[in-house]
């Protein structure tokens, strides 16, 4: 069985035991966090839709850490300007436990 969940802006396809990297979350290392679902699938069966209301997936937070550095640099011809700046976004990683649907 697997998920789509929603975290942050984004959305993320997980199974039990997962480990995903999402945007910054307020919680602590060993927390856990329930994330909203919008899809379930099963095989050839799938649910979606106002029936998920009482779905949720469970996490666990396992740490939280800076990603891969992304570099932007901006040149302009002829006027002598060059700039160069990184940044590394914090991300907290996740462990899937469960998804639980309950009825």
């Amino acid at each position: 069985m697997y998920a789509i969940i929603r975290s942050g802006n984004k959305q993320y396809r997980v199974e039990k035991g997962d480990r995903i990297a999402v945007e910054r979350l307020p919680n602590q290392a060993g927390d856990q966090v329930n994330l909203e679902v919008l899809f379930l699938g099963d095989g050839d069966n799938y649910t979606l839709g106002e029936k998920l209301a009482n779905a949720s997936v469970v996490a666990q937070v396992v740490d939280e850490r800076k990603g891969k550095k992304v570099i932007s640099f901006d040149y302009r011809n002829k006027h002598r300007r060059r700039t160069t700046r990184g940044h590394r976004q914090i991300e907290t990683h996740l462990e899937i436990k469960d998804i639980v649907i309950s009825h």
